[in-house]
C-alpha cells in the first residue's frame, strides 16, 4: 500500500508541475452515508467504543450518517470531450450522532463533457486505508458547478477499530454515500 501511495504521489507531483494552467475548483460537499453492518456501523450506532476488543455478538444494525466536508479539484488534462482530474475531498461525518468520524480521499477521474464522471483512489478513515469508487454527474449553471457522486468503499478486515478478544477479523462494513457539493469557475 506505501508504494501505491509513493507512486501516486509521484504521479501528481508530475502532472501537476507539468501543466502550469490547470484549473482548479474547490467546494463543499454535503451527504448521507449508510454504512453497512460492521464495526464502524456499531461505533457510529453508539453500541461500541473505539478500540472495544470486547468479542462482538454479530448481530450488528447498519448505520446511516451524515457527511460535511470540502472539495478540492485540479483538472490536469484536457482532451475533445473530457478532462483528467484529481480530487481531495476531506470529510468529517456522524456529528448528529454525537460521533467524529473523519476521513480523507484522493482520487483519480474523468469528467465527459455532458458533466458524467467516474473517478477512483484511496481513502483513508478511522477503518484504515481503502479504495474508494465514484460516479457522478456535474450539473453547470453559468459558472456555477454542482457535482452529484454516488461513493461506494468497500468493507474490510484490516482496519483501526480494533478486532474482538476471541481473536476473529470483524469486517468494517461497506459504506455507500451520495455527495452533493457546488464550486465555481
Amino acid at each position: 500500500m506505501k508504494k501505491i501511495i509513493y507512486t501516486l504521489s509521484i504521479i501528481l507531483g508530475l502532472g501537476l508541475s507539468a501543466n502550469a494552467q490547470v484549473e482548479k475548483k474547490t467546494g463543499p460537499k454535503f451527504g448521507i452515508t449508510v454504512l453497512t453492518p460492521g464495526l464502524l456501523a456499531d461505533i457510529v450506532n453508539g453500541d461500541r467504543d473505539l478500540g472495544d476488543e470486547s468479542i462482538v455478538n454479530y448481530s450488528q444494525d447498519q448505520a446511516m450518517m451524515t457527511q460535511l466536508g470540502w472539495q478540492w479539484e485540479t483538472i490536469i488534462a484536457e482532451g475533445d470531450d473530457f478532462v483528467g482530474l484529481v480530487e481531495w475531498i476531506g470529510l468529517i461525518g456522524g456529528i448528529e450522532k454525537g460521533t467524529f468520524v473523519p476521513s480523507v480521499s484522493a482520487l483519480m477521474g474523468i469528467r465527459k463533457g455532458s458533466g458524467l464522471e467516474a473517478a477512483v483512489g484511496p481513502t483513508f478513515s478511522l477503518t484504515g486505508a481503502g479504495m474508494v469508487f465514484a460516479v457522478g454527474h456535474t450539473f453547470k449553471s453559468g459558472d456555477l458547478n454542482i457535482p452529484i457522486n454516488i461513493a461506494w468503499v468497500p468493507s474490510r478486515t484490516s482496519h483501526f477499530l480494533g478486532d474482538p478478544s476471541d481473536g476473529n477479523k470483524m469486517d468494517s462494513g461497506h459504506g455507500v454515500s451520495i455527495m452533493i457539493g457546488f464550486n465555481f469557475e
